[in-house]
């Protein structure tokens, strides 16, 4: 499963900017896209796992079977400087991943280890491993031993307790240091009686000659502050029973004990305490039509709901039928237009809450995560949460450009909101406070550079109807697209992103310039039949 070869002996690919070791059998092609990994990441069909501002981690289907990419995020400059000498993380793990393999100690396959630079300055890191299949981490694989029948539930925690201890002692005893190791950078593949764990996060590792106290109590501490409080105390001194070994008596387990806790205390001491408060009820509403390819994705992501309705506005392929795979409340609404349709799929829900997402979005787990602390304990006045959108598209995340935040109102309180706005730019409309939230919802919104202008002509043809009473002049012919793009391609850093940023910033003004094109050509068409309907031709002009 890891890699028993020195990482000296992985081939070394050079093209540009891109510096690759690659597993035995594995062709660039296949984890890395043109060069590059984020196409991988940012693919609808990429179960986007953690996304954070230091790293983010998806598993994707490719011809290389199903992978983990990681990607190492290099925003600040003392980090990229400090890459000039240091290795890469994703040359670490690779690197650790050869250490551990060959001291006994099972990791994901690694198959790639991809940096990008510029200038000798590190600016992207991936780490792509093959999936070890079935494997849980050791949170989820706990909770799945407490939902069993009490006759198993027991044996199956104890056997847990000790697997965990076992492998932390095994690690100390080796010499390796783990800087994260807690409960959700362990997997767990197998019965429990028989369990085999897989280490994950390995450019945190370390090989040590010697292992002092402070990082032995460190690592214990990680594991108790994540998996500990779900356990008892006699399964957490069983865990320290099979870490200190069978000549470690029950002073000294209490010791260690002792030691940890107080380590977890400094830890959460002035940290501020996380709202547990009743949750209230949360509905999704999803407006749909003709959306068979995205709308899987799309529901899998609010699977966490206590209600899922799903208008659909009369599809042609399988778009019910993949939606009534994740709720009973598809309902069949003829389209009115998006605002009518949203405003229909929110007066269909029931739950205190409504969180509206399109067809071509996902949850990212961190909102998920922010939601349930937000409304674990929200004020009376707060009718609604602002939510920031990161687009992904043409293999990459867009935070520039212009393109995000953008936050939108997304989640409201069901009672005080109605669905406002001109289509296709609605809006929720709200009774109370608006609050912010970080983590984003994940759209989707082009397949590629075709659907872009496809997409562009169709939403300039419902944006002109709705704006066809106003006067046409030079600005928005001419002033309006140039600022457009000096805004998305200069000011906010379009020009960053290479050709990519060039043609989102030129498309931005095409759509003002289209739909201004659009709204004169209405305007003319209009004219004409009125000139037409008062006598068919024109009608001459009154002399002066």
């Amino acid at each position: 499963m890891s890699a028993e070869r020195p990482p000296d002996a992985a081939p070394r690919l050079l093209r540009g900017g891109i510096r690759a070791r690659l597993g035995p059998g594995v062709r660039l092609a296949d984890v890395a896209p043109g060069g590059d990994p984020d196409r991988l990441l940012t693919r609808p069909d990429c179960d986007v796992l953690k996304l954070q501002p230091k790293v983010t981690v998806g598993a994707v289907s490719t011809p290389a079977g199903r992978i983990y990419v990681k990607r190492y995020n290099v925003f600040a400059w003392r980090v990229a400087l400090a890459s000039l000498w240091r290795s890469s993380p994703a040359a670490a793990a690779w690197q650790a991943a050869a250490a551990l393999g060959a001291r006994g100690f099972a990791t994901p396959e690694p198959l790639a280890a991809i940096d990008v630079r510029r200038g000798g300055l590190l600016r992207k890191s991936f780490f792509i491993t093959r999936e070890v299949a079935g494997a849980v981490t050791a949170d989820r694989f706990w909770q799945m031993i407490l939902q069993e029948p009490a006759s198993r539930r027991g044996p199956g925690r104890r056997a847990v307790a000790h697997a965990l201890g076992d492998l932390f002692r095994r690690l100390h005893a080796a010499g390796v240091y783990h800087n994260d190791l807690k409960d959700v950078n362990v997997l767990v593949e197998g019965p429990a009686e028989t369990m085999r764990c897989v280490l994950l996060d390995l450019e945190r590792v370390r090989i040590m000659r010697r292992l002092g106290r402070r990082r032995r109590v460190k690592n214990l501490m990680q594991l108790a502050r994540t998996l500990g409080p779900q356990a008892s105390a006699s399964h957490r001194l069983r865990f320290l029973a099979a870490y200190l070994g069978d000549a470690a008596g029950r002073d000294e387990r209490r010791a260690w004990a002792r030691a940890v806790g107080r380590a977890a205390a400094r830890k959460d001491a002035g940290r501020r305490a996380v709202a547990t408060g009743p949750q209230p009820r949360v509905s999704c509403t999803v407006i749909a039509q003709d959306e068979e390819a995205m709308i899987e994705g799309c529901l899998a992501s609010v699977a966490w709901c206590d209600e899922i309705v799903v208008v659909d506005g009369g599809s042609a392929d399988r778009t019910v039928a993949v939606a009534r795979r994740f709720t009973d409340r598809v309902l069949s609404h003829a389209w009115p237009g998006h605002r009518a349709q949203k405003q229909f799929a929110l007066e269909a829900t029931t739950g205190d809450w409504v969180l509206n997402l399109d067809a071509d979005e996902r949850v990212s787990p961190e909102l998920v995560s922010e939601i349930r602390a937000a409304l674990a304990d929200v004020p009376p006045g707060v009718g609604g949460f602002a939510i920031p959108r990161l687009v992904g598209y043409l293999g990459r995340w867009w935070y520039r450009g212009g393109w995000y935040p953008r936050r939108v109102v997304r989640l409201v309180r069901r009672t005080t909101t109605r669905w406002g706005g001109t289509d296709p730019h609605e809006r929720a409309l709200v009774s109370g406070t608006v609050r912010w939230l970080e983590a984003p919802i994940l759209h989707y919104t082009y397949r590629d550079i075709s659907d872009h202008l496809r997409s562009v002509n169709h939403l300039t043809t419902v944006a002109a109807a709705e704006r066809s009473g106003r006067r046409i002049g030079a600005g928005r012919f001419l002033v309006e697209p140039f600022w457009r793009f000096l805004r998305a391609y200069v000011l906010a850093g379009g020009a960053l992103e290479g050709f990519p940023g060039l043609f989102t910033a030129g498309t931005g003004a095409f759509y003002a310039f289209l739909r201004a094109a659009k709204v004169w050509e209405l305007q003319v068409h209009a004219a004409t039949a009125s000139a037409k309907g008062a006598g068919g031709r024109p009608r001459a002009r009154a002399s002066s």
